[in-house]
C-alpha cells in the first residue's frame, strides 16, 4: 500500500486550510482507494478523527522523521505555505519538511500551492534552491508560477487550481447549512436577500467602519447580513466588532464548522463578500455570486481566474463603492452565475490534475 505524508497548515481551526485538506484527501482516495495518507497536524487526534486518516504532531521531530522515512511521497500543500507576510520564519518550517524528505531520498511534490508574497531575499533564495530539486511542482494560479520564475525556479511548473475547486457544488446539501443558520437564529426566507460576509482581522482593522457602513446600507435595502468566521477565534472577534458597530440588525455565526458544513452554509447565500480566499472559492464551487475585498495578491489572482470583481487595497475601502459593486453584481446575477459555472468547470479539471500527478509519482 502506497504511503504519502501530507504537510500543510492543518489543525489550526482555519476552515480554508481544512477545506484544502479534505479536498486533497478526497481526490487522492478517489484515484487510488488504497492509498495510505499521514497528515502533519497541529491537532493530530482531531485531524485523524475528522478525516479518517493517520495524523501525527507537526512539531514532534522524532515523529516527523519516522513518518517521512517510511513514506514514498512527501506532498507539500496546498494553501499559501511559502510566504513571509505573516511571519519571516513561517516558510522555513515548510522548507525544512521538504528538505528532510529530500535528505532521505523521498519523492517530493508541491501540490497546488499559492506562492508568496516572499519578500525577504534569504527566503526567496532558499525556496528557489530547494524547489528546483523537487520531482513535481504545481501551483494554483499563473501569478504563483510567475513568482517562482522570478525567484530563479527553472523547473517545469504546472499551473493547476486550488484543490477545493475539485469539489462539485451539485453534491453539497443546502439543507445542512440552512439548519445551521436557523440554529444560530437566522431564518432563511424568500423576502430577504441573504448576504454572507467573510471578514478577517487585518492590521488595526481600520477598514471596518467602511465595511459596516456598506452593510448598514445593504440592510436598509432588504439584505440580511450574516458574518461568517473561518478562522477561530480571530474571525469571531472581528465579526463581533462589526456587529456592534452596525446600526441595523446583523448576525454572526459562533461555531466552528467542518468543510462540508461551510460549503453548505455558503450555498444558502444570495451573495457573499469575502476577504478570506476560501470563502470566495467556496462560493465559486456552489455557484454563488461574489465580491472580493483584497488584502493579498492571492485574492486578486483567484478572482481573475473566476472572472469576478475585487476591491483593491482593503485599507482604502469605500463603503459606497462596495454597495455599488454588490448591487451591480446582484442585478446581473444570472450572467454572473453562468460565468462562474463555466470557469469553475475548467478549474475543476485542473484541480484534479494535481492529484493525478501525485499518484503518478507513486506508481512510476
Amino acid at each position: 500500500m502506497s504511503k504519502v505524508v501530507l504537510s500543510g497548515y492543518y489543525g489550526f481551526n482555519n476552515a480554508g486550510d481544512e477545506l484544502v485538506l479534505y479536498s486533497i484527501i478526497r481526490t487522492l482516495r478517489e484515484i487510488s482507494p488504497g492509498i495510505n495518507i499521514t497528515v502533519l497536524s497541529n491537532q493530530p487526534e482531531k485531524t485523524a478523527r475528522q478525516y479518517d486518516i493517520r495524523a501525527v504532531c507537526r512539531w514532534n521531530i522524532f515523529g516527523l522523521l519516522k513518518e517521512i522515512s517510511s513514506c514514498e511521497l512527501l506532498i507539500s500543500g496546498g494553501g499559501s505555505l511559502l510566504q513571509d507576510v505573516t511571519s519571516a520564519n513561517s516558510p522555513l518550517y515548510y522548507w525544512g519538511i521538504i528538505f528532510l524528505a529530500k535528505l532521505m531520498g523521498k519523492k517530493t511534490m508541491l501540490y497546488s500551492q499559492g506562492i508568496g508574497p516572499l519578500n525577504r531575499p534569504r527566503n526567496r533564495k532558499l525556496v528557489a534552491w530547494l524547489l528546483n530539486k523537487l520531482n513535481v511542482l504545481t501551483v494554483r494560479d499563473e501569478g504563483s508560477q510567475t513568482e517562482l520564475i522570478s525567484m530563479g525556479v527553472n523547473r517545469e511548473i504546472t499551473v493547476t487550481a486550488d484543490p477545493v475547486l475539485g469539489l462539485s457544488g451539485e453534491t453539497i446539501d443546502i439543507k445542512a447549512g440552512k439548519e445551521i443558520l436557523e440554529r444560530s437564529g437566522v431564518t432563511v426566507t424568500n423576502e430577504e436577500r441573504m448576504l454572507g460576509v467573510f471578514i478577517r482581522t487585518w492590521g488595526d482593522n481600520s477598514f471596518l467602519p467602511q465595511l459596516v457602513k456598506a452593510c448598514d446600507k445593504l440592510a436598509d435595502e432588504n439584505w440580511r447580513v450574516i458574518f461568517v468566521p473561518m478562522h477561530f477565534p480571530q474571525d469571531i472577534t472581528t465579526a463581533k466588532q462589526a456587529v456592534k458597530l452596525m446600526e441595523n440588525r446583523a448576525d454572526y455565526l459562533k461555531e466552528m464548522y467542518d468543510p462540508l458544513e461551510m460549503l453548505s452554509i455558503t450555498k444558502n447565500f444570495d451573495m457573499i463578500v469575502g476577504m478570506r480566499l476560501h470563502a470566495l472559492i467556496n462560493a465559486a464551487v456552489v455557484g454563488v455570486p461574489m465580491v472580493g475585498v483584497s488584502y493579498d495578491p492571492k485574492i486578486d489572482r483567484f478572482l481573475k481566474q473566476i472572472g469576478q470583481h475585487s476591491l483593491n487595497a482593503v485599507d482604502k475601502l469605500s463603503g459606497d463603492t462596495l454597495v455599488e459593486l454588490i448591487n451591480c453584481v446582484y442585478s446581473d446575477r444570472e450572467e454572473v452565475k453562468a460565468e462562474i459555472e463555466q470557469r469553475a468547470k475548467l478549474l475543476y479539471q485542473k484541480a484534479w490534475q494535481a492529484a493525478r500527478l501525485a499518484i503518478g509519482l507513486i506508481t512510476s
